[in-house]
């Protein structure tokens, strides 16, 4: 099943405002080592968890089943989360920010909105298809795949996603006046998140460096239909 479907489900509710919920304890108490902690007993423990998740359903799939496969880990993670939905909203959560950490990086090293974009797309390429190299963007799809069936994680998956988003809006808004018509600004940021959803999906199918690169610079063309022409420029 393509992860597709989930990102488009995402994208409608990107505009929804909501709070992140409780959960998001471990980004936000005040113990400094939590979230480090955090990130390292998932990256432990998330193979043998999404493995049962699979085996047995995640319905299915009792508490009991869940925290032995945590092995060594189980009293941590038995502290931390109460539900399997809250383990895999922050799988979720340590995958997004890994990602968008940065791209939100790359993005702030450029002043114009061509290299922005470019530089984005490039450094996405170059992450995601590390993640398939290691086998974690495996774990990832089947976690996008459950979020389609379940509402709770689904929720808690599109508020991460908006709040990663939120970054590249600021980033397209200060950099409109580019534009011919700076109100293309919105439609522009919509089109390139779904550039990148379609290149997560090629990703996920195999294709080479070369080949999303090249897609890439192809969607690079439609930016350059709707920003000013160097004339455009001369007369402002």
């Amino acid at each position: 099943m393509s992860v597709l479907p989930v990102f488009f489900a995402i994208w409608r509710l990107l505009h929804c405002r909501a709070r992140f919920s409780s959960y998001t304890f471990a980004m936000s108490q005040t113990d400094p080592n939590k979230p480090e902690v955090l990130s390292h007993i998932i990256e432990e423990v998330m193979d043998d968890c999404i493995r049962v998740f699979v085996l047995k359903g995640l319905q299915a799939c009792s508490m009991e089943d869940f925290y032995e496969a945590c092995g060594p880990h189980r009293a941590y993670v038995e502290e931390h989360f109460t539900t399997k939905q809250d383990f895999c909203a922050a799988v979720l959560l340590w995958w997004l920010n890994s990602i968008f950490a940065e791209l939100k990086s790359t993005i702030s090293l450029h002043s114009n909105l061509h290299s922005a974009i470019e530089a984005v797309l490039y450094e996405f390429i170059d992450i995601c298809v590390g993640h398939r190299e290691s086998k974690h963007g495996d774990k990832f799809c089947v976690l996008d795949n459950m979020a389609l069936f379940d509402e709770e994680l689904l929720a808690k998956f599109a508020m991460y996603y908006q709040e990663g988003v939120k970054h590249f809006r600021l980033k397209f808004m200060d950099l409109k006046s580019e534009l011919k018509d700076p109100d293309d600004i919105e439609k522009l940021l919509i089109f390139y998140v779904m550039i990148l959803e379609g290149l997560y999906v090629l990703i996920r199918r195999g294709f080479s460096r070369n080949m999303l690169f090249e897609y890439a610079d192809m969607s690079l063309h439609t930016l350059e239909f709707y920003e000013k022409r160097p004339s455009d420029k001369a007369t402002d």
